[in-house]
């Protein structure tokens, strides 16, 4: 089995769990969300367990993550990407995939439920449920995770098992792990309003970081002054 993307993220959290991984910034609002290896795993495992028991996913099957359109760098987002890859399925965003569940942010949570299961996600900075009630056949995913166990032991992907569609590619678990650039280990800022698209997005703000060590600070909303003091306090590179 050659490593894989949760394998190093694993590692990562064994070796080096307590230092931030992905640090979050919202604005306006001042909200700042930071996790380390070791709860971004644990937000993970949860949302493994949620998906292979609750909604009883199989590999190979696909994800529709609409919260990569709304919400392309929100912590959530990228959670759900790398818990989408733990248990052997492929995320996607578009509409004609043969998706088992489609997962939304709180824009759509209100929405009617389709023919798949539908994940609602509040996206609130300590990851609660929404304070109204959802639609009869949406999962509340800030409620429903926190019944998960704080560790999954499913069984690791393959090598070939599906992870990224969309209009332009069809990736699986080996893809992604090239799909990053080797580098030292650096304390990055990400804009996601700056980025070339969803994929680049993950690219920087999950898969660099945890291939090379390092860690990411991603800003939403702020403006230049803003960017330049984060930047100070954070320590970035």
């Amino acid at each position: 089995m050659s490593e894989l993307f949760n394998r190093l993220l694993a590692r990562r959290t064994e070796t080096d769990g307590g230092r931030p991984l992905i640090t979050y910034y919202a604005e306006p609002g001042g909200v700042r969300t930071e996790l380390s290896a070791t709860s971004f795993s644990n937000w993970v495992s949860k949302t493994a367990g949620l998906l292979t028991d609750e909604i009883l996913i199989e590999p190979g099957q696909t994800v529709r993550l609409d919260l990569l359109r709304t919400a392309p760098a929100h912590w959530v987002t990228l959670v759900w990407v790398a818990a989408t890859w733990r248990v052997g399925c492929a995320v996607t965003m578009t509409s004609d995939a043969d998706a088992a569940v489609e997962v939304v942010g709180p824009e759509h949570a209100q929405d009617e439920p389709g023919a798949i299961e539908r994940v609602a996600c509040s996206l609130h900075p300590f990851g609660l449920g929404f304070r109204e009630t959802l639609p009869p056949g949406t999962i509340d995913y800030g409620v429903e995770v926190r019944a998960q166990p704080d560790s999954f032991t499913g069984p690791w992907p393959a090598d070939a098992d599906p992870t990224w569609i969309d209009a332009s590619q069809t990736m699986n678990q080996q893809d992604i792990i090239t799909a990053a650039s080797a580098g030292p280990a650096q304390r990055t800022m990400i804009d996601p309003a700056d980025s070339a698209g969803p994929w680049a997005t993950v690219t920087d703000c999950l898969i660099t970081p945890v291939l090379t060590g390092g860690s990411v600070v991603v800003t939403v909303g702020t403006d230049t002054d803003r960017r330049a003091q984060i930047a100070e306090d954070e320590r970035v590179d």
